[in-house]
């Protein structure tokens, strides 16, 4: 059984999660905040990894210029690993090759792609290529690598998303937001603002907990998130409610409590959005079991503290970062005060 060179992708401030993740799979390293490594025989397993933007396998030669990658023994090794890539269930169906790489347009870049596009008997597609190849210098600068993603998009963009939804959390986020929150079987979740439904979607993937329901206040959102559901195919029941959740007649005794509030970008305005965070922490206070755990993820970190400088309803346990094209959301882990 052959052994393959795995590197992950991922997300800033994703990267323990889904190093927890695919150990499960192999011996794993943290290379830098984006990125692990991992050695494994099981490459139908790292297509299922849910922490993970991308998985690409790797080619790794010592060599001091990137031509000597069109080397016949290296390509040779290159058609290989292609072949298995394409035979692993599921198996992916590519339509065209796409290079990513520094100097792309240079002459041994394009023989590269050229020599990859005829192994893989498909057309050079510089814009929507869904066979991804990059190629870089080695992390110790020893050498150079060829890097192919192994899916044909990438694992972040989970196959139920089926309702292009703007403003959707991303899902991997999602998916190391709920492993913060330790949500298990028996626990009752509330998503207070669940929008098309990605972070209890998520959850389903990993543990159906025992009550699981979702409010909004778009009747738009609410039918992506139950489309979202149908084409997720998990077991687990999830109670979708349209309407206000500061408002709405809701059954309490919650151990676990998500919101993604609007952050004033694509929904939401930032003049209100201390209200809104101060009026939601309320909420939940009243909705909350005895001990229960609260995560807000949001990018309005000044106006957050300002409103836990002055609530007491909840004590601030934890604070993580994340970082995805330009934003910097930061999920605050909060625990319910009695009272």
């Amino acid at each position: 059984m052959p052994t393959y060179d795995l590197v992950l992708e991922t997300l800033e401030g994703c990267g323990p999660s889904a190093q927890r993740e695919a150990a499960a799979l192999g011996d794993v390293s943290i290379i830098s905040p984006t990125e692990l490594r991992l050695r494994t025989t099981d490459l139908a397993g790292s297509r299922a990894l849910r922490r993970v933007v991308a998985v690409h396998a790797a080619v790794s030669i010592p060599a001091r210029r990137p031509r000597e990658l069109l080397e016949t023994s290296v390509m040779q090794r290159v058609g290989e690993l292609l072949g298995r890539i394409r035979r692993t269930a599921p198996r992916p169906d590519f339509h065209g090759v796409r290079l990513a790489a520094a100097g792309a347009d240079t002459p041994d870049m394009r023989r590269i792609l050229d020599q990859i596009s005829e192994l893989a008997a498909l057309p050079v597609d510089e814009d929507d290529g869904d066979l991804l190849v990059r190629v870089r210098r080695s992390a110790d600068r020893s050498g150079w690598e060829l890097l192919l993603r192994t899916t044909a998009r990438p694992l972040a963009t989970r196959a139920w998303r089926t309702v292009n939804y703007p403003g959707a959390v991303n899902a991997t986020i999602a998916a190391a937001v709920l492993d913060l929150l330790e949500i298990g079987p028996e626990d009752a979740l509330l998503d207070m603002t669940c929008g098309s439904g990605t972070l209890l979607l998520e959850q389903l993937h990993a543990a159906a907990p025992a009550r699981a329901v979702g409010v909004d206040i778009s009747a738009v959102a609410i039918d992506a998130a139950r489309q979202h559901q149908r084409a997720a195919r998990r077991r687990g029941r999830i109670d979708w409610i349209v309407g206000d959740v500061l408002s709405q007649p809701l059954e309490g005794d919650f151990t676990r409590i998500v919101t993604n509030p609007p952050w004033g970008t694509l929904h939401g305005e930032h003049s209100t959005n201390e209200q809104l965070l101060e009026d939601l922490l309320r909420r939940a206070h009243q909705l909350a079991a005895p001990g229960a755990r609260l995560g807000v993820l949001t990018h309005e970190i000044a106006r957050m503290h300002a409103v836990l400088d002055r609530q007491g309803s909840w004590q601030p346990r934890r604070e993580h970062r994340f970082f995805q094209k330009g934003h910097h959301p930061r999920l605050f882990l909060l625990e319910h005060r009695a009272g």
